[in-house]
């Protein structure tokens, strides 16, 4: 070894990475700065007015009220029914609670709260793609990418309320990235770390599920890493054991089988083998919401629609797996939200947004590709993206900014001013987790028929006010009085006081 290439080691042993030309850095600092103002943009769009805009939704106060028992009284629970006895809340992994309990003991307790937390996570998500797409298909593709899903309006929608897929998305990007790192530089340590993160967004919340088939996908186009995806299939594994390993024997002890009983519940759900109020049971429902509730948010159900297209023909062009490998991570995690969630039985609208980004990054991708490959064509393009953006922006201003409808909130202080502290209340848990009076859920109305002196009902198109033919409530609301009803975007809540039994 020459005295120059010596001198060119550092004490490690390896061999300084060669310095960019200077137009290269130039470059990549301005790609940076741009970076940056994307997402002060996202933020700003996530983050003002936050705390009423859009209104409660009925998931909020849930999750809100059991963070701010745990984090009070360390009981991860909700607001005690009226003669319920305790009982945990396991639908859902205890994770978000936690961190949202340990959020609310920096920041104070509250629903307002609980959404800049989701906000941030959203935005930590947003970055964290941004940088998984910069590593696939470079700087370009990354910054049109991240700056539409910025804008997009069904994510400004879903980013500014504190559903656990806003923080569930950092856990599935994050592992993701893990695992492209694996495939570019292989190892066996890289591919367990892959693993293992993916296997906590599993267990965060079961919806994260859809990233195992998303890798198996993956693997089934570049037929590449034998050994490294089953270690990555083995880390997951071994976290979802580990998570039942302590779960089971936590809360299923004695006569009490909280964990499992719950668990079986939601996967219940998730077959179809138990109906739910709320959810969507046939797809002539799933089209009257289109076209009447969320007309709105046209925009986005066209681009995820056009990432569709670009799947179905990426798959008929390609005679064989070589031609899809190029893109072939987006495509699989797009392929596999398709997939996984048009099995499911629930499909709350929440879970689009697992859906619709990997629809979007590969659209976005794409097109990019194409422009590179056309560049005659790119002022035509610039101009469609930028009509895209605007329209997206324009439903971001007319859904939320446009509105103040905050349903629950309004419900929330007409209980706090008008109903007597010491009253039962009949009502849906979203409601009952919110007001301070004793409360006991529509659906089983027969422990408190004789203790209830008021109801509150929540009814929305999927949602009616209470199970179809539920002779007990029909008794309680036997000549009941109403004393007021809020509109909201989607829900009707109607106060009314019940007749003496």
């Amino acid at each position: 070894m020459t005295a120059l290439a010596a001198a060119s080691l550092p004490l490690g042993g390896r061999a300084r990475l060669p310095r960019l030309p200077a137009a290269d850095r130039r470059r990549s600092w301005l790609y940076a700065a741009a970076f940056a103002l994307v997402l002060a943009a996202a933020a700003s769009l996530r983050l003002w007015d936050i705390g009423s805009k859009p209104g409660w939704q009925s998931d909020e106060t849930v999750y809100t009220d059991i963070a701010k028992n745990l984090a009070t009284s360390g009981l991860l629970s909700e607001h005690l029914q009226y003669h319920e006895s305790w009982t945990p809340f396991l639908f859902h992994p205890p994770f978000y609670f936690l961190l949202l309990a340990g959020w609310f003991k920096l920041v104070g307790a509250g629903l307002p709260q609980a959404r800049v937390f989701g906000a941030i996570a959203s935005l930590t998500a947003l970055a964290l793609i941004g940088r998984l797409v910069w590593r696939l298909h470079g700087q370009a593709a990354a910054l049109v990418t991240v700056a539409f899903l910025a804008c997009d309006g069904w994510l400004l929608y879903v980013q500014r309320t504190s559903y656990i897929e806003n923080t569930l998305l950092v856990f599935i990007v994050a592992g993701f990235l893990l695992y492209e790192r694996a495939l570019r530089r292989p190892s066996a340590r890289r591919f367990l770390l892959a693993g293992a993160v993916l296997g906590f967004a599993v267990v965060f919340k079961h919806t994260g599920f859809y990233v195992l088939p998303a890798i198996l996908f993956n693997w089934a186009i570049i037929r590449q890493h034998k050994r490294g995806h089953l270690l990555l299939l083995a880390g997951a594994g071994a976290v979802i054991a580990a998570y039942l390993a302590v779960m089971i024997p936590l809360f299923d002890h004695g006569r009490d089988d909280w964990y499992l009983q719950q668990t079986l519940v939601q996967v219940k759900r998730v077959l179809g083998l138990r109906v739910s109020r709320g959810t969507l049971a046939s797809p002539i429902e799933f089209l009257h919401l289109l076209a009447h509730q969320y007309a709105i948010f046209v925009p986005s159900l066209v681009a995820a629609l056009a990432g569709v297209i670009v799947l179905a023909v990426s798959c008929v062009r390609a005679r064989g797996t070589q031609p899809l490998r190029r893109n072939s991570l987006l495509l699989s995690w797009a392929a596999a939200g398709i997939v996984v969630f048009s099995l499911s039985a629930l499909r709350y609208q929440q879970y689009f947004e697992l859906v619709l980004i990997p629809l979007d990054c590969l659209l976005w991708t794409e097109v990019c590709r194409y422009a590179r490959r056309h560049p005659r064509l790119l002022p035509a393009i610039v101009a469609a993206g930028l009509v895209v953006a605007a329209v997206n922006l324009g439903t971001f201003y007319v859904r939320v900014l446009a509105r103040s409808d905050n349903v629950l909130a309004a419900v929330q202080q007409y209980a706090q001013d008008r109903i007597p502290r010491d009253s039962v209340v009949l009502t849906d848990e979203e409601i009952g987790d919110e007001i301070p009076q004793r409360w006991c859920i529509i659906a089983h109305p027969a422990s408190c028929l004789s203790s209830a002196s008021y109801a509150i009902t929540y009814t929305t198109y999927l949602q009616p006010a209470s199970p179809p033919g539920d002779s007990a409530f029909t008794t309680a609301m036997r000549g009941a009085t109403r004393l007021t009803t809020f509109q909201g975007f989607k829900e009707t809540v109607t106060v009314w006081r019940l007749r003496p039994s």
